[in-house]
């Protein structure tokens, strides 16, 4: 038999008395002589705590406490019972059980002292994360110890924690939400290098919050612009920064970077290691890239419409000089629905992005804030797309354009941004023409409403926030052909086909291109006659066709030839089609007049068709579409007449300015020669090489007596000395 000492036998007959009062005589007398007895102490705070005595157990657990705490070894028993109680401590209130309850209620008996004394216990005592959670659970009981000397150094190892477990979710949250509010209205003397750690990892978590799908998107992402900005005053504070500015919904993003250019003129002679510059002019980055993106997104009845920046449509030059790139400021055009600050704010995202690629310190630290946030990749690749746009460098567009991580973006989206970026450059050739019919097979659902800032500007480079809904893509291909088109008019020998084709564009978004109407017929009247087979299917608009009744009744002199659909024919293939015959104001037939009548009537009840529809089938159906044009609108392309003595009639030699590639070559295609040169430079042309072309029988083929282009299938084939004089004349021209 077990032999028990004096004080564990009186804990023995504590224990199996059944009498709660004879029990704890028992244990007063253990008590009395054996103060500084663990298990006699502990024996007495269980009996208390069995009795739901709160103040009796809490000064028994005190008294452990203070008088065992500095012991070797902890006993196991007191540490459990402690981390009951922490544990209890951490329960949101009125969640908790009745054994919980009973150490909440307890915990409010004991001093100030012991209290730290359990909290401070128990994070010796436990793995990185409750050691986190404990130091804020004494920190937020206790703020008045922040303070003081001993707490400092333990919130500072709390933050530097924290700090180095922050790829953890769970250690990033309680830096962000629990720790820093514990020091906002008193900051704290911290390592520099600890703060800007901290501000990174707070600016990616708020940002990674307003980014992530939320119910309440709006109110998010101003809350959480909020704590970011009041994060950099703290920060700035404990670094003695200089005052940046408050996040303002409404203010213009232009304030924020005027103030960061003050920042960056005050700054040390080495600013790219100005912390406050790179924080300041990553989140003024952030915070304009974001607006800028959320206004290039729309809200449709169903969907998103996208919005896109492409160059605005200019006078088209023929200038054989290589151009320059152009390095001025371009002006951005918004039409609506589009937000009017959308312009500043890509610029202001534009300026921040040059200061922070201004150096390769900047641009290392600003790559490893950007980095972490994987959501922002979808915002810098379209803002790496419009930057390009916006500075003009053509090439680069055309690469990120092409790239793969151009795959997110529609192909609608894609195509119509490579056909901007074609008129631009000068491009008009026959994949421009393959992409604008791609562009009208895929047009979106939206309606929405025609541009109302694509009309010229003298400005040296004006751009266009264009949103992608089928009346603006519609207008901007309308308008480009017509900007094509018109360059033409001065030409005295321009087709009817041409003039037709204008009038039928010009119907679109009338009576904006009202102008060039009216200088159209005056052409007509000028030449007294205007055949165009396709006026029947596609002009409705009443005011051309009054114009047309004026010239019919007042200008008989005037010759006006159309076509008109016969029963079980149709017009909707294009004019001149089986089914159809011609009808003008002047010939043989009696009922000439009536059929004009009958016609004029026709397109008139027309009036009131869907023109987005027409003038999107006309494109399609129409010769607008085909290569043929594509060689006519080339703004590259000049005619050159070549005089010679020895030939028949006049010789003219097909020229491509190729100003893209800058070579001076020949090529000979079979049955035709093609000369390639750039204006202003003399051409080295082998006679050898021409000779062996010009072979076979005399046979010279014109394309009409006025025509342009001039196809050569052969030419003589003694040319000699008259060979030379071509090619002199070619070097001059």
């Amino acid at each position: 038999m077990e032999v028990l000492s004096s004080e564990k036998y009186l804990i023995a007959r504590a224990k199996e008395t059944s009498d709660p009062y004879t029990a704890k005589a028992w244990i007063i007398a253990a008590k009395t002589l054996f103060p500084n007895d663990f298990g006699v102490q502990f024996e007495a705070y269980e009996i208390e705590k069995n009795a739901k005595n709160f103040e009796e157990a809490a000064k028994c657990l005190s008294y452990i406490i203070m008088t065992f705490q500095n012991a070797h070894k902890t006993p196991a028993s007191l540490l459990n019972e402690i981390s009951c109680m922490t544990s209890a401590l951490r329960v949101p209130e009125g969640t908790t059980t009745p054994e919980q309850d009973f150490y909440v209620r307890m915990f409010q008996y004991i001093s100030y002292e012991v209290q730290h004394k359990i909290l401070m216990l128990t994070a010796a005592h436990s793995n990185s994360m409750d050691h986190c959670r404990l130091i804020l659970l004494l920190l937020k009981r206790f703020p008045q110890a922040i303070s003081t000397h001993a707490v400092s150094w333990g919130f500072l190892d709390l933050l530097e924690t924290l700090v180095q477990n922050s790829t953890i979710p769970g250690f990033k949250e309680m830096l962000v939400q629990e720790a820093i509010p514990l020091v906002y209205n008193r900051p704290p003397d911290l390592p520099h290098k600890l703060v800007h750690q901290i501000m990174a990892i707070c600016f990616e978590y708020h940002l990674n919050q307003m980014l992530a799908e939320t119910e309440d998107k709006a109110r998010v992402t101003a809350e959480c612009w909020r704590k970011i900005f009041e994060m950099l005053e703290f920060c700035g504070k404990i670094l003695k920064w200089e005052p940046f500015m408050p996040y303002k919904k409404g203010w213009s993003k232009d304030i924020y970077w005027q103030k960061i250019i003050q920042l960056v003129q005050s700054a040390p002679p080495r600013p790219s290691e100005n912390k406050q510059i790179l924080f300041c002019a990553t989140i003024v980055f952030v915070l304009s890239l974001q607006e800028y993106i959320n206004f290039s997104r729309l809200k449709g009845k169903d969907n998103e419409i996208e919005v896109i920046l492409v160059e605005s449509l200019k006078e088209l030059k023929i200038d054989m000089k290589r151009r320059e790139p152009v390095l001025e400021i371009p002006q951005v055009l918004v039409n609506g629905p589009v937000n009017p600050d959308a312009p500043n704010c890509l610029v202001t995202s534009y300026n921040c992005w040059q200061l922070l690629h201004s150096n390769e310190i900047l641009k290392a630290d600003f790559t490893q804030l950007i980095i972490c946030i994987p959501a922002l990749s979808l915002w810098i690749q379209k803002f790496l797309i419009d930057l390009s746009v916006y500075v003009g460098q053509h090439e680069e567009t055309h690469s990120l354009l092409q790239s793969q991580n151009s795959r997110s973006m529609s192909q609608l989206e894609k195509d119509v941004r490579l056909f901007g970026l074609a008129l631009v450059q000068g491009t008009i050739n026959v994949p421009l023409f393959e992409l604008m019919n791609n562009i009208l097979q895929n047009l979106p659902s939206s309606n929405g409403t025609y541009l109302q800032n694509v009309s010229l500007s003298p400005a040296p480079r004006v751009l266009m926030l264009m949103p992608l809904t089928k009346r603006a893509i519609l207008h901007y291909i309308v308008q480009t052909l017509i900007t094509l088109l018109k360059a033409k008019l001065v030409d005295p020998e321009c087709t009817n086909a041409l003039l037709g084709n204008l009038l039928v564009l010009c119907q679109l978004n009338w009576p904006h291109e009202s102008t060039i109407v009216e200088i159209i017929f005056e052409i007509i009247k000028s030449r007294r006659q205007f055949s165009y087979l396709h006026a029947t299917s596609y002009i409705i608009n009443v005011e051309m066709i009054e114009e047309f009744m004026y010239l019919w009744q007042n200008c008989p002199d005037v010759k006006l030839e159309f076509a008109v659909a016969q029963p079980g024919g149709g017009l909707a293939a294009g004019a001149g089609a089986a089914g159809s015959r011609r009808i003008g104001t002047r010939g043989a037939d009696r009922g000439v007049k009536e059929d004009f009548k009958q016609v004029i009537r026709g397109q008139i009840a027309r009036a009131n068709e869907d023109l987005d529809e027409l003038l999107v089938q006309f494109l399609q159906q129409n010769h607008l579409a085909r290569p043929k044009l594509a060689q006519c609108l080339n703004k590259s392309f000049f005619m050159l007449k070549v005089g010679h003595a020895t030939m028949r009639r006049l010789v003219v030699i097909f020229v491509n300015i190729k100003t893209s590639l800058g070579l001076s070559a020949i090529r000979v295609a079979p049955s035709e020669l093609f000369v390639f040169l750039r204006s202003g430079r003399s051409i080295a042309v082998q006679v050898p090489a021409l000779c062996s072309a010009f072979g076979g029988n005399p046979s010279l083929f014109r394309f009409g007596e006025n025509i342009n282009i001039w196809r050569m299938q052969s030419v003589y084939n003694k040319l000699g000395a008259p060979l030379a004089k071509v090619l002199r004349e070619l070097k001059h021209c």
